[in-house]
């Protein structure tokens, strides 16, 4: 995918953007893919499959979804996303990216600086990350990360009722989604919405699944990583 056919990708699904935020997307990819030649951030390296399955997947995120002035988090942003693209497409959002890994953290923060984008990096694990920001965000966002129970219980007790998660997910979401029902009730979610797209160019499905929190969690979750992995909800 090339920079007119994102753009009018983009176009097409009414998510706004100026020249200069496509200037930095694509400097974005520079610098990951640079990056990329001396820790690994991402398997994709030609720069047209990086656009279409990195950039453009992640910005899908923001159909029908006004995240201006929002707080909002990218859990388990690994290279920046969607996290980064997000910020680079609405500058006036509170982004905080977090990963377990500190060598990512600080190359993306790093990147924060370059770009004056203002967002907070932190290294951490999600669950304890949880623990410590009960109700602290409008938004989550995860892509790529785990199956739909688990990253419920890590996501659900740091966004604000009324809030939502925004799950980037595949094909497969049926199946998650399925999996995941008594999680959603004993969390106090319930999904509102799917929106599902075709990758322009190599015909991938994606869905992306707003789940809206309805009512506190309990203060019992997050549980640690290895009961949620052993023994999801």
């Amino acid at each position: 995918m090339d920079r007119n056919t994102l753009v009018g990708q983009l176009e097409l699904l009414n998510i706004s953007f100026t020249s200069s935020q496509i200037d930095n997307l694509f400097l974005f990819m520079e610098d990951t893919l640079e990056a990329n030649t001396r820790f690994n951030l991402t398997a994709i390296k030609d720069r047209d499959e990086f656009v279409e399955k990195m950039i453009f997947d992640s910005a899908i995120a923001l159909y029908d979804l006004d995240i201006d002035n929002k707080k909002i988090i990218d859990i388990g942003t690994g290279a920046g996303f969607p996290g980064m693209v997000l910020k680079i497409l609405r500058p006036n959002a509170d982004v905080t990216l977090l990963d377990s890994t500190k060598k990512k953290i600080d190359h993306l923060n790093e990147l924060s600086n370059k770009y004056d984008l203002k967002i907070s990096g932190i290294s951490e694990r999600a669950e304890v990350f949880a623990r410590k920001n009960v109700e602290k965000f409008d938004y989550a966002f995860a892509r790529a990360v785990s199956s739909l129970n688990i990253l419920l219980e890590l996501i659900a007790p740091i966004l604000k009722v009324g809030g939502t998660f925004v799950a980037l997910k595949g094909k497969n979401v049926d199946v998650e989604i399925k999996e995941a029902k008594n999680a959603l009730k004993i969390l106090g979610l319930e999904i509102t919405k799917i929106n599902n797209f075709t990758l322009p160019i190599s015909k991938e499905e994606r869905n992306i699944v707003l789940i809206k929190k309805i009512k506190p969690t309990s203060n019992k979750y997050s549980r640690e990583y290895n009961q949620i992995k052993k023994r999801p909800l």
